[in-house]
């Protein structure tokens, strides 16, 4: 299967570890998250309730983000293999700014600063990657096939590393999935098993046909082709009425992302 995603790709997603604290007493989220650069600008992304603690449950109003520490690979070898383990706490997470529209649940963080160097963006993601809400209604199609790379409660304890997980997209795409115990946001359905740690992954749709060129030629359908892209940031699953995982998830557009960096930009 030509798809597009080869294993540099996993690296894109970054372990996220986050204390919060009272006064009295902490507790911690782990979660996962990604670069992003635009220009010269560095945007960290994850979800907001990764960051947030009263947003993540309201029976923590009152804590608040105490720290914030990142594990990547900051170095690989020729052929790709990851080497070295950055671990780096960034220091101005007070300058988190989250999306206009309460029920996206999406963080942005521009220019972080690392205590004691440079932030770790091995691996980052191209502005130019992320699917705008054009793409999304005119190319991104029920059944399409997706894959997100995470710190899942399964991922490799030995490497550091993430895993990969796939799905299908499972509601109109150009809609925005809702049910009646929901915020509305800006999120689409697909079958698939988020777990906790995954929340804040960086969601591809993944190629779809092979790139035309000298010697490959279709004719009739100029959609044949179409490229990796991020489509969104995942946030979470849905429970079965036996309280065990339905098996379907869900992920907020790649747009609210665009909206959320753009309107950092001048800062």
């Amino acid at each position: 299967m030509i798809h597009g995603i080869n294993n540099r790709f996993l690296y894109a997603a970054k372990k996220v570890i986050c204390k919060f604290f009272n006064g009295t007493s902490e507790f911690s989220i782990n979660g996962t998250g990604f670069f992003v650069v635009k220009s010269s600008d560095i945007y960290f992304i994850t979800n907001r309730h990764v960051v947030d603690a009263a947003y993540y449950d309201p029976k923590y109003i009152g804590y608040k983000l105490a720290s914030l520490k990142i594990e990547s690979y900051s170095s690989f070898n020729e052929e790709d293999i990851p080497t070295k383990m950055n671990e780096a706490e960034i220091i101005n997470i007070s300058n988190f700014k989250f999306h206009s529209d309460y029920g996206n649940d999406i963080a942005c963080l521009k220019t972080p600063i690392v205590k004691g160097g440079d932030c770790d963006i091995i691996c980052h993601i191209d502005y130019d990657m992320i699917a705008n809400k054009e793409w999304i209604n005119k190319k991104l199609n029920v059944c399409d096939n997706l894959a997100y790379p995470c710190f899942a409660e399964w991922y490799d304890t030995e490497n550091n590393t993430p895993i990969f997980r796939i799905g299908t997209i499972a509601s109109d795409p150009r809609l925005n999935y809702s049910r009646t115990n929901l915020l509305p946001a800006e999120r689409i359905a697909y079958e698939g098993f988020s777990s906790s740690g995954a929340s804040g992954s960086p969601v591809f749709a993944l190629q779809k046909g092979v790139r035309l060129g000298d010697g490959i030629q279709y004719v009739g359908n100029e959609d044949f082709y179409r490229e990796v892209k991020l489509i969104g940031i995942n946030g979470g699953h849905f429970k079965s009425y036996e309280k065990g995982h339905s098996g379907i998830s869900f992920f907020y557009k790649s747009s609210c992302i665009v909206d959320l960096i753009d309107s950092c930009e001048n800062q």
